[in-house]
């Protein structure tokens, strides 16, 4: 019985599961947690949008964006949540659903490079997350 429990609780679809039953969830992927999108504002401007996952967070702080050719991008960031951090302190986090809006223009195939940090609050913290954002070379 007890292996039969081991083999449910650790199967992917066992997040339901595993809290009636008093475990913990597994933990998301960093991309999966933060989901973050490189999409064109209103403006006609590029935007990073993240949808933080129920359960984590982003830190403020830790963003960094960069244009392809490794420029730094002014960011207009969200004043974010303030936290006690058992890693590193007093912070500003994310929580939930943001849009960062950056001073580029948005054409087909434009790129940037993004780098953030985040948690799975109570369970982890992730190592710096770094990837390379773009828009489709043809409009959609």
């Amino acid at each position: 019985m007890l292996l039969l429990a081991n083999l449910i609780l650790s199967s992917p679809v066992s997040a339901g599961l595993a809290d009636l039953l008093g475990g913990k969830p597994e933990v998301l992927l960093p991309e999966q947690a933060f989901a973050p999108q490189l999409l064109v504002g209103s403006d006609g401007k590029l935007e990073v949008r993240f949808h933080i996952a129920a359960g984590y967070y982003l830190y403020r702080d830790r963003l960094r964006l960069t244009t392809d050719s490794g420029g730094s991008l002014q960011l207009e960031l969200p004043p974010g949540e303030a936290y006690d951090d058992p890693e590193f302190g007093r912070v500003a986090v994310l929580r939930g659903v943001h849009a960062i809006k950056l001073a580029v223009p948005a054409r087909p195939g434009v790129a940037i490079h993004l780098r953030y940090q985040g948690c799975a609050e109570g369970r982890l913290c992730y190592t710096p997350v770094q990837l390379r954002l773009s828009l489709p070379e043809q409009p959609l």
